[in-house]
């Protein structure tokens, strides 16, 4: 009776979601065709916005090699970033407005609301994704580098929606022209900017994963990420502020751009990508540590080990199953590298002082069962020569 309960709960729970999801989306979809009425505007904005946030969101997965993302996680971070980030920041950010023109005025309280308001109102609506992960699907995120892959999305994401509402404005007002240079500045140059800034976030709560019981800086630093990515965020608003006041008035949008770029974006994507790198090699020595001894219970064999773990077997590997049977076959390898290290992370967690539930050894099982299972399938479809 309590299963069925809790099962009932969880449905209900799922059509609530997904019917506030639909709602969302359905708002967000308004607002763009509101703000952009002109078809031909609307079609170029969405083409303009889209395909730069799927190429930024490829480039931010394939940081992580040795765990592949889940879909779910990864299309969760994106549409919080693209629907409910920009939903709850759109009226706080009003409101916010609207309450420092009370005080201020017109004038002062747009640069404000531009140079502080925007960073902060935006990164913490969008820092909420990653916390959600760590709070409600806590076995999705292990590591520093998933914290930063789930924050970058969660940017994307922010940043296609954003750039549809931009584009279209411009395209309205300016033509092909300015249409062309804004999208050239926003998508091209400043491109990286809210991945980069809600990665911060996202590492420093990735960090904090793996300490559990481990002091109060568990606590602080997601704090002080979120802190560093709002004052990266403050930079790059104040600067374009205050570079379109001392540059020369013919510099044009795009060389104002590429100074900031130059002076903040770049700087901070090329630290986390250093942080990506080193938390990718602390992974790789958590597999090798967590599967070796997984090779003496015999759940994986030492050709299996050294394919999970090695980048340049890992590719063979995927690639003689793709030629032995085609995406299905490839898919079921990924499958089994995959649940190798889902295996492997949640032991070293447990080693790490999480509690050891009945659920996780449970689950600990199933992966077991699951690696015998992927192997008979994948030995279905022999390497050609070896018969």
């Amino acid at each position: 009776m309590t299963s069925l309960r809790n099962r009932v709960r969880t449905g209900l729970l799922g059509c609530a979601v997904a019917v506030i999801s639909l709602v969302a989306i359905g708002l967000v979809v308004l607002i763009v065709v509101a703000a952009v009425p002109d078809r031909v505007g609307l079609l170029l904005s969405v083409t303009a916005a889209s395909i730069p946030a799927l190429i930024y969101a490829t480039i931010v997965l394939r940081l992580d090699r040795y765990e592949t993302e889940p879909l779910r996680a990864v299309l969760a971070c994106f549409t919080w970033g693209a629907v409910g980030a920009i939903l709850f920041s759109l009226a706080t950010g009003l409101l916010f407005q609207f309450a420092i023109e009370e005080t201020f005025g017109a004038q002062i309280a747009e640069v404000m609301s531009v140079v502080i308001g925007a960073p902060l109102v935006e990164e913490s609506f969008k820092g909420i994704a990653v916390l959600a992960v760590l709070v409600f699907a806590r076995d999705e995120i292990d590591s520093t580098l998933d914290g930063l892959v789930y924050g970058a999305l969660v940017g994307v994401g922010f940043a296609m929606t954003e750039n549809i509402l931009y584009f279209g404005q411009a395209y309205l007002e300016g033509g092909l022209g300015e249409f062309g240079t804004l999208v050239l500045s926003r998508a091209v140059l400043g491109g990286f900017g809210h991945p980069a800034y809600t990665a911060i976030t996202g590492a420093a709560i990735g960090w904090s994963r793996g300490r559990h019981g481990r002091g109060i800086a568990r606590v602080i630093v997601p704090v002080l990420g979120w802190a560093l990515a709002v004052t990266l965020h403050v930079a790059w608003n104040g600067g374009l502020v205050l570079t379109s006041v001392t540059m020369d008035e013919e510099a044009g949008l795009l060389k104002l751009v590429a100074v900031q770029t130059a002076i903040v974006i770049v700087p901070a994507v090329l630290v986390l990508y250093a942080i990506a790198r080193m938390s990718a090699r602390h992974e790789l020595k958590i597999l090798r540590e967590e599967l070796g001894v997984e090779v003496e219970r015999g759940t994986i064999t030492p050709g299996e080990f050294t394919a999970i773990v090695d980048a340049g077997e890992r590719r063979r590997a995927l690639a003689s199953a793709q030629a032995r049977g085609g995406r299905a076959l490839r898919r079921r390898q990924q499958a089994f590298f995959q649940t190798a290290a889902d295996l492997a992370l949640r032991s070293h967690h447990r080693h790490q002082g999480e509690p050891s539930k009945p659920r996780l050894a449970a689950q600990d099982d199933e992966d077991r069962e699951h690696l015998l299972e992927l192997r008979r399938e994948l030995a279905q479809y022999p390497v050609p020569g070896d018969d």
